[in-house]
């Protein structure tokens, strides 16, 4: 199966080392128009894209980045075109929406966002002929809210009519995730064609199992916050729990890392940011998360699998 990036389809088998749940820019287009510079600097954000980029491609022989912005959380497929170029990575960009309630969303009924996400899915993305390769959607902390099922309806409905993959943030605390695949799977989405993202931000295995045994695959994808939530350790100890109960090649990894938000700070926080090397890049998979799954006990067969083999099968609906 063809697999559509920012530079046309490519084989599944093309795709090499993938991080399947990663950013460039996630920067407000309102900020942007009225705000200028100082907000969001569109030359500095390439360059500083393209230099990570390519630290990440040259040190750890990644190939393929897929993009998860959605629509509304400042996806542009332009400066994402730009940064695939100048790299010569695969880059797959999203369709689909973020979780937040947007007026033009919230008295729009299902059918009319269903034919929007189709058109750009079948023409290309605001008149560039990038086509989409992953479906987006998200749930968070308030839950399947009616505004949410209708947007995740329409975008299972699209992943269906286009056969698209699909990969859904969700909050692990709200253990919601069975409800999540229901919608999915209710609309013709088969779940090995379905991620249930961030599921690494737990521990708790029965939740995690409860999930895999669904058939989809789980988004160990929140590497790059391990400060934040769920250590390093027990992220490592739950991956590595579960590749011991034959679950290796049903989990992804990934950093949820962003070059630049638009969420805090102005660019000149961004350039403190990527210049401290307390920060975790996108090499922090393989520099540190590697290392102590090995020591854990998983195999290097098994890392090569969630890296390599598990986002082709992905990808190709195998």
């Amino acid at each position: 199966m063809k697999v559509n990036t920012v530079n046309g389809p490519i084989e599944a088998s093309e795709l090499g080392t993938t991080l399947v749940h990663e950013h460039i820019c996630c920067a407000d287009w309102s900020m942007r128009r009225n705000f200028g510079a100082n907000f969001f600097d569109y030359n500095e954000v390439i360059d500083a894209a393209c230099a990570m980029l390519d630290k990440m491609s040259h040190a750890c022989g990644i190939k393929t980045f897929v993009d998860g912005t959605p629509i509304n959380l400042g996806r542009d497929v332009r400066l994402i075109s730009e940064v695939a170029k100048r790299t010569g990575l695969n880059v797959i960009v999203s369709s689909g929406f973020y979780y937040q309630e947007e007026l033009g969303l919230a008295y729009r009924p299902e059918d009319e966002i269903y034919e929007l996400l189709l058109e750009e899915c079948q023409n290309g993305v605001a008149g560039t002929g990038i086509m989409p390769g992953i479906m987006k959607a998200a749930v968070d902390k308030d839950g399947l809210t009616p505004y949410l099922v209708k947007i995740l309806s329409a975008v299972a409905r699209v992943a269906t009519e286009t056969g698209l993959p699909v990969f859904c943030h969700h909050n692990v605390a709200n253990r919601n995730g069975g409800d999540i695949i229901d919608i999915f799977e209710g609309a013709g989405v088969d779940p090995s064609r379905f991620i249930l993202g961030h599921s690494g931000d737990t521990d708790d295995l029965d939740y995690l199992l409860a999930m895999l045994e669904r058939g989809c695959y789980i988004g160990m994808d929140r590497f790059g916050y391990c400060a934040l939530g769920v250590s390093l350790e027990r992220r490592v100890a739950t991956i590595a729990a579960l590749c011991e109960k034959g679950f290796c090649d049903r989990m992804l990894l990934s950093h949820d890392l962003v070059v630049f938000s638009g969420f805090f700070g102005d660019m000149g926080t961004y350039k403190e940011m990527a210049q401290n090397s307390s920060f975790p890049d996108f090499t922090f998979i393989h520099t540190t998360v590697l290392p102590a799954l090995l020591e854990a006990g998983v195999t290097q067969a098994q890392i090569d699998n969630m890296l390599e083999g598990n986002p082709r099968r992905f990808f190709a609906g195998e």
